[in-house]
């Protein structure tokens, strides 16, 4: 049987941090491929249930300037909020990177949130990376959920969101239902292969492992939240 194809929306504009998807969606889409045994590596063909496509979503189709500015690479969008919401499609998985900087007030683009808050209610899975846990509180998705976040923005976006959200200071990251949400930046990384062995079981994952040469760690213990004084 053909593996199901599920379909990732990723919710990019200007600010966002590419670290926050770039690798992580790398680790997803080595299910496309998981079939393939590459000897020479010493990896084995792994037949899995699901192939992954993503489309990359921003407010325009104008290339998006990283929160590192015009100095750091530029992404280009594949659709835009508009346009989705125009055709109707809905999205399997929600990625939701860190957006414009939290610092001093919220710019997220108000369709990335209104898209969010659409698409929600029949996603299979919403995933947030760092202070995307922000976009998702603010589209309603965290209220009565455990969640995490970045730990040096931790103490900002916990005050300045719904008081019914259960943060959690120092998972590394939480699951609550098919809502994923991870501390910061490479955190991603380490969400992203245990969402993997999740959907295409722990070969698959362990193989990806061992070729990006991520270390193991634990979804419960992030050591930035001692860091930052959260415990």
């Amino acid at each position: 049987m053909a593996p199901k194809v599920l379909t990732v929306a990723v919710c990019i504009s200007d600010g966002v941090m590419l670290s926050d998807f770039v690798q992580p969606i790398e680790i997803l889409a080595s299910m496309n491929s998981a079939h393939e045994p590459v000897p020479e590596l010493g990896v084995e063909g792994i037949e899995v249930p699901f192939n992954v496509v993503f489309d990359y979503l921003a407010p325009t189709l104008d290339p998006i300037v990283s929160g590192s500015g015009i100095a750091s690479a530029t992404f280009n969008p594949t659709k835009t909020y508009a346009e989705v919401r125009a055709s109707g499609k809905q999205y399997d998985i929600l990625w939701v990177p860190a957006g414009p900087s939290v610092v001093n007030i919220d710019r997220t683009p108000p369709e990335e949130i209104e898209f969010i808050r659409v698409q929600a209610p029949r996603a299979q899975y919403i995933i947030s990376v760092c202070t995307g846990a922000l976009q998702l509180a603010l589209a309603g998705v965290l209220s009565g959920r455990r969640a995490t976040t970045n730990k040096a923005f931790y103490r900002l976006i916990t005050a300045s969101t719904a008081k019914d959200i259960l943060w959690v200071p120092k998972a590394r990251w939480v699951v609550d239902g098919n809502v994923w949400t991870s501390s910061g930046v490479s955190a991603g990384a380490d969400m992203a292969l245990a969402f993997l062995e999740h959907l295409a079981g722990a070969k698959l994952a362990r193989q990806v492992r061992e070729i990006v040469e991520l270390p193991e760690v634990s979804s419960g213990d992030d050591l930035f939240a001692q860091v930052h004084g959260l415990v």
